[in-house]
C-alpha cells in the first residue's frame, strides 16, 4: 500500500465539487462545467489530459421512444402500409433484442444525436519515468454524468427489473407474430384487438419510463457517479505517485453511460486496435456511495455477461485474505449494465466495483434522493484502498499473460 502524499487526492473533495453542480446531464452545460473540474483535478495531480468528443443521444429516453413510438406507428399503420409495416416491426423488434442485451444497435445513430465528452488522464511525466518501459496498461474508469430520475427504479420496481424486462421483450416478440396474422387475415378479429391491446401497452411503457424525468430531470448524481468518478482518479493518484514498474495507469472518465454506456463505447471503439487482452485491464467503479462493496462477477439483463478473468481473482483473493476488505463480497447486477461491458465482451480482462445493500440494490439509484448527504463518506475511501490494494496484488503475480 501506498503512503499518503501530498500528490494524493481525497475522493470525497471531487465528489462533494461535482455534487455542488445541480446535475451532470450528458451534454449539458452542466457536463461542461463538470468535466472542466475533473480536468482542474487531474492537472493538479500532473496529468496530461485529453478530451475524446462523441455523438450521442443525450439520454437512454430518446432510443427508447424510437423503438417503442416506431413500434407502435407501425402497428398503427400495419393496415395501410401492408407488409411495409411488417418489415418496419421486424426491424424494431431486432432492434429491441440487441438493444437490451446491452449491444449496438443502429437505433442509438437515430437523430437527435448531440456531442458529450469523455475526460482522460494520462500518468505524469515524474510518474511515467518512474514506471519504466510499459508492458501492461491499466485503464480506471468511471462515468461522471447523472442520470435521468425515472421510476422504473424506484426499490420495488428494480427488484423485479429483469423479469420484466424478459416479459417486455416476450411482448415485443409477440407484436411481430401478431402483426402477421392480421396481414394475413387469419384469426380476425382477435388479432386486431391484440394489436390495439399491445399498442396501449407499449405506449403506457414509454410514458411510465419517461414521466419522471419529465417532472424531476436529473439527479444529482453523488453516488451516480461522482463517487466512482472519484474512486478511479484517486486511485490514479495512489499509483502514479508510487508506481508499479511496467504498469501505464490512465484514467478515463466517461459521459453518457446513461444513454447505455456510449461514453464507454466511443473510447473502446477508438482504442480497440491498442487494448492487448493479454496486457491490458479495465478496472471500472460505478456507485460507490452507499451499502458495501460488491466485486461484480455476473451481469447482463437478456443474456449473462461473467467476468472472470485474472482482475477478477485478484479482487476476489484480495476481499478473501486482507482483514481490511473481508466486508467486500462478490455481487451480480442485472438492471442494466456498467461501462466495462464493451471491454469485457471483446476478451479484454475487465471488472466493475460497485456497492449494494442488504437487499442487492443500488441505493438511490436514479432517484431524486441521490444527493450528497446520502453518500457515506468512508466509502469512496474504502474502495480506493480496495482498488490499490487488488491492483498491486495483480501486478505481483507470475505473468504468463
Amino acid at each position: 500500500m501506498s503512503t499518503v502524499t501530498e500528490n494524493t487526492l481525497d475522493p470525497m473533495s471531487v465528489v462533494r465539487d461535482l455534487a455542488a453542480l445541480p446535475h451532470r446531464g450528458a451534454a449539458t452545460e452542466q457536463e461542461h462545467r463538470a468535466a472542466d473540474i475533473l480536468e482542474g483535478h487531474l492537472k493538479q495531480l500532473g496529468a496530461t489530459v485529453e478530451r475524446q468528443a462523441f455523438k450521442t443521444p443525450r439520454t437512454y429516453l430518446t432510443e427508447v421512444w424510437w423503438l417503442i413510438g416506431g413500434l407502435v406507428a407501425s402497428l398503427v399503420l400495419l393496415q395501410y402500409i401492408s407488409w411495409l409495416g411488417f418489415v418496419l416491426v421486424f426491424f424494431l423488434v431486432d432492434a429491441s433484442l440487441t438493444y437490451f442485451d446491452w449491444r449496438v444497435t443502429p437505433i442509438s445513430r437515430f437523430p437527435p444525436q448531440v456531442t458529450a465528452q469523455n475526460v482522460i488522464g494520462k500518468a505524469p511525466a515524474e510518474a511515467a519515468q518512474r514506471q519504466g518501459k510499459a508492458t501492461h496498461k491499466l485503464i480506471l474508469m468511471g462515468h461522471y454524468d447523472s442520470a435521468p430520475v425515472s421510476m422504473l427504479y424506484l426499490p420495488s420496481m428494480v427488484k423485479g427489473f429483469r423479469q420484466s424486462l424478459r416479459i417486455n421483450i416476450g411482448l415485443i416478440l409477440l407484436s411481430m407474430l401478431v402483426a402477421y396474422l392480421v396481414l394475413r387475415g387469419y384469426l380476425l378479429p382477435w388479432a386486431n384487438y391484440l394489436r390495439w391491446a399491445l399498442i396501449v401497452y407499449f405506449l403506457a411503457q414509454a410514458v411510465i419510463s419517461s414521466i419522471d424525468h419529465w417532472r424531476y430531470g436529473y439527479t444529482n448524481g453523488a453516488a451516480d457517479n461522482a463517487t466512482g468518478t472519484a474512486v478511479a482518479m484517486a486511485t490514479a493518484a495512489r499509483l502514479w505517485q508510487n508506481p508499479i514498474p511496467g504498469w501505464d495507469v490512465e484514467v478515463v472518465l466517461t459521459s453518457a453511460e446513461e444513454a447505455n454506456m456510449k461514453g464507454a463505447l466511443a473510447y473502446y471503439q477508438a482504442h480497440k486496435k491498442e487494448l492487448d487482452p493479454k496486457r491490458t485491464f479495465v478496472l471500472n467503479f460505478d456507485n460507490l456511495g452507499a451499502g458495501q462493496i460488491k466485486v461484480i462477477t455476473c451481469t447482463g439483463s437478456l443474456s449473462n455477461i461473467r467476468y472472470q478473468n485474472a482482475l477478477v481473482d485478484s479482487a476476489l483473493e484480495t476481499a478473501a485474505h486482507d482483514p481490511q476488505f473481508q466486508d467486500v463480497q462478490p455481487g451480480e447486477w442485472h438492471t442494466g449494465d456498467f461501462d466495462s461491458i464493451w471491454f469485457c465482451r471483446d476478451g479484454v480482462p475487465s471488472l466493475t466495483l460497485s456497492a449494494q445493500d442488504a437487499q442487492g440494490l443500488i441505493p438511490n439509484l436514479h432517484r431524486p434522493t441521490d444527493t450528497l448527504d446520502n453518500v457515506d463518506p468512508k466509502l469512496p475511501v474504502h474502495a480506493v484502498d480496495f482498488a490499490e490494494a487488488t491492483v498491486r496484488r495483480l501486478a505481483s503475480k507470475p505473468t504468463e499473460r
